[in-house]
């Protein structure tokens, strides 16, 4: 059983991976809006499943008008280079939305995580007006 959240969006569970949408209570982040990703994305393809799920999220945050999305991957342990890719494309619908209408991605990161550590400080270059880490 899924807890409705203001975007109307149900969890996903992909192979060994879950995506969960849920309402942030009032003053944790500005829009309320948090995506829990955990466990592992190491399937061969996860565009197929996992960017479809995180297009719908970008249509719905950009028909509510919601200008911040915190993503926590504290629990993601794992992901590969194609699960990595999947996050890129997402983030480059962002970046390609019309200026004043995208939004902004908070990343709550686990600095125990090696894949976190090497990777987020790449991303947050290659997307410096869409990505920002929460603090640690």
């Amino acid at each position: 059983m899924w807890i409705m959240n203001k975007l109307n969006i149900e969890p996903l569970q992909v192979e060994k991976a879950s995506l969960v949408i849920r309402d942030n209570k009032e003053g944790e982040n500005e829009d309320g809006i948090l995506l829990i990703i955990s466990g592992e994305i190491d399937m061969r393809d996860p565009s197929v499943a996992i960017l479809p799920y995180l297009l719908n999220i970008h249509d719905a945050l950009i028909a509510h008008e919601i200008k911040t999305i915190s993503v926590d991957f504290s629990n993601l342990n794992y992901v590969n280079s194609s699960g990595i890719k999947t996050m890129i494309s997402w983030l480059m619908k962002s970046k390609d939305v019309q200026s004043g209408k995208g939004y902004k991605v908070k990343i709550i990161r686990n600095g125990d995580i090696a894949w976190q550590e090497s990777t987020f400080p790449v991303i947050q270059k290659l997307f410096p007006d869409v990505v920002t880490f929460a603090e640690e």
